[in-house]
């Protein structure tokens, strides 16, 4: 049987490593005011280059499918392995990379909170506030649409994201001018051209019109080309289109393919205006479009409209809250809402309101101590998130205080991580009948949903390391004994590396255990584990060749020779081995010393 031919560029592609990368799209601009601070260490918006990885075994080779091996020192110590690649051949014959965990792991915690990327839908109604208004996700087929015919794109700009042309609201003055020097005024006799088109198509119309009025058809009228169109008739056209600024921006936004603009709200309400303005339902006509796609590829999920199921509590109201970071407090004379870190972006929250001022957080959210390890940290619920027009994500979060809902979700999350100090001033059990096994987030859970004391089941003990623990431990050791060592960080990276572990609490535990078991294989044999492994590791340290042996009379003596006793030296001779100079030392025997007598009941002497 012939086997399949494969074309040369399927058999270059099968051959060769990575052989392309996207081009890196423009960093976000910084301000340059003096009353703003910019890091040059922080983590940027948005990344600009392509973050790879690879798998465990090519990363212990330095395969990376680029051109050339990446160092083993710098690539290989890290537990995510992510690199952002900013050239794959420089000048200097090398590959410039560096560590993209920084995005790699905000996308990561990004995920775990499983939001949809949503968009604001226009809202006619000025006294709604921003954030009650309809969302909707990104993905719709109703905003979600780039593949448009040309002639289709003036009848569907409410239904797209992506534009040929700029938004204008967003451009600065000089920017607008260098616009209008380099790419509008080019477009002149173009512009003119697709005005007389649209002559010509109102005079065809206008003509259809009239006759259906008659109820006439004529079969041998010619319709209006763009030829039959003259200046004048072109002069007078635009002369009409200057008092009607709507209609002419219309066209000139169709021609250039320009963002839709929101537009301006009239000074007085009473008044109204003359000409009556189409409002666009487009949700990019406020802020403006996107540069990417509006879900950015951090999510592609279309809604979140889910309920998630406890295995024990069963179906819960409210979705499982998070912890986040407070990183710069509220103040309390402008009511300036906290900010808080939840996932690595800053989010916004109402937690800084005057209607929210008492709430059940206190003066948690007014000052930051940064003593504390890890900063201050409260439970808040995820409500939604979008992508502005800069590329930054606009996250939206709420209090887990309002409503017994978000407590008893606040209480569960509490109860998973193994956490569960009193919160929010709630009752809680008497602890007088809990042992100290007991996790604390389970007694308040209890007692929260049955109002009554969890009882003691258990006798009182220390903390001991479970099962599992002990299991997972030696398994590690009996697979990846070269890596680990007598070291608690090196041991929790390598743990990190080979297993999946649920949290960080019990990836501690094992490494932990692990690094005592290794201290004690070094003392001697531990059950449990595999005796041909502890054998192995006793030989190899039994197997110590020394630098310079105790031998070699040439370097371990300043005369050069070996010294040895007469006894020796006659050894030495009768093996054959009188070529080796030796230096004869006479050996005395130590005289042995005589004890005295005891003290108390000492025998008398030995007769001979």
């Amino acid at each position: 049987m012939v086997a399949k031919r494969v074309s040369p560029g399927g058999a270059l592609l099968r051959a060769s490593r990575m052989f392309s990368l996207p081009a890196p799209i423009p960093a976000p601009v910084e301000s340059d005011s003096a009353t703003s601070f910019n890091s040059t260490t922080s983590t940027t918006a948005f990344p600009t280059h392509q973050v790879i990885t690879t798998l465990s075994s090519s990363r212990k080779r330095g395969d990376w499918g680029l051109k050339r091996p990446l160092p083993l020192k710098s690539t290989t110590k890290s537990s995510n392995p992510m690199l952002r690649v900013k050239a794959i051949d420089t000048i200097e014959q090398i590959t410039d990379y560096t560590s993209a965990a920084d995005h790699g792991l905000t996308l990561r915690k990004f995920q775990e909170l499983r939001l949809p990327i949503t968009t604001r839908k226009s809202n006619l109604d000025p006294q709604q506030r921003v954030s009650d208004h309809f969302q909707m996700s990104v993905f719709e087929d109703r905003i979600d649409t780039t593949d448009i015919a040309p002639k289709d794109r003036a009848d569907k700009i409410d239904l797209r994201w992506k534009f040929t042309g700029p938004w204008l609201a967003g451009m600065t003055e000089g920017d607008f001018k260098t616009y209008l020097t380099k790419t509008v005024r080019p477009k002149r006799p173009a512009f003119r051209r697709f005005l007389k088109e649209k002559i010509a198509q109102e005079q065809n119309q206008l003509a259809e019109a009239q006759a259906l009025d008659r109820g006439e058809y004529d079969m041998d009228r010619k319709p209006v080309t763009v030829e039959d169109i003259t200046d004048d008739q072109l002069t007078e056209y635009l002369r009409k289109l200057r008092s009607k600024q709507f209609h002419l921006y219309a066209m000139v936004g169709n021609f250039l393919d320009l963002a839709p603009l929101k537009p301006p709200a009239p000074a007085i309400d009473n008044i109204k205006t003359r000409e009556s303005f189409t409002v666009t339902t487009n949700p990019y006509a406020e802020s403006g479009p996107p540069k990417t796609h509006p879900s950015a590829g951090i999510s592609y999920l279309r809604t979140s409209n889910y309920m998630e199921n406890h295995p024990l509590y069963g179906p819960q109201k409210s979705r499982q809250p998070v912890e986040a970071r407070i990183v710069k407090p509220r103040r309390n004379a402008n009511t300036t809402p906290a900010a808080i870190g939840v996932a690595g972006f800053i989010a916004y929250s109402n937690l800084g309101e005057v209607r929210l001022s008492k709430n059940a957080h206190g003066g948690v959210l007014d000052i930051i101590d940064p003593e504390l390890d890890g900063g201050k940290k409260i439970w808040v619920q995820t409500k939604r998130a979008n992508v502005d027009s800069n590329g930054k994500v606009i996250l939206v979060v709420d209090s887990t205080a309002v409503g017994n809902a978000g407590v008893e979700a606040e209480l569960i999350a509490k109860e998973l991580i193994g956490e569960g100090e009193g919160i929010f001033g709630q009752e809680r059990a008497d602890q007088s009948f809990l042992s100290s096994s007991t996790p604390p987030g389970k007694v308040q859970l209890h007692f929260f949903i049955f109002h009554q004391p969890l009882q003691n089941q258990t006798a009182k003990m220390g903390r001991v390391r479970t099962k599992t623990v002990k299991k997972s431990a030696k398994v590690i050791i009996e697979r990846y004994y070269p890596k680990l060592t007598l070291d608690f960080e090196t041991n929790k990276r390598v743990c990190d590396e080979i297993a999946i572990i649920a949290s960080k609490r019990l990836r501690n535990k094992i490494a932990g255990y692990t690094t005592h078991l290794m201290k004690r294989i070094q003392r001697g044999p531990v059950r449990g584990i595999s005796f041909k492994l502890q054998e192995e590791e006793r030989e190899r340290k039994d197997q110590y060749v020394p630098e310079v042996s105790a031998l070699d009379f040439t370097q371990n003596s300043e005369s050069g020779q070996l010294d040895v006793d007469t006894e020796t030296k006659d050894l030495l001779k009768h093996l054959g081995f009188d070529s080796i100079p030796v230096n004869v030392v006479p050996v005395t025997q130590n005289p042995a010393v005589e004890r005295g007598g005891r003290r108390f009941g000492d025998r008398p002497p030995r007769r001979d």
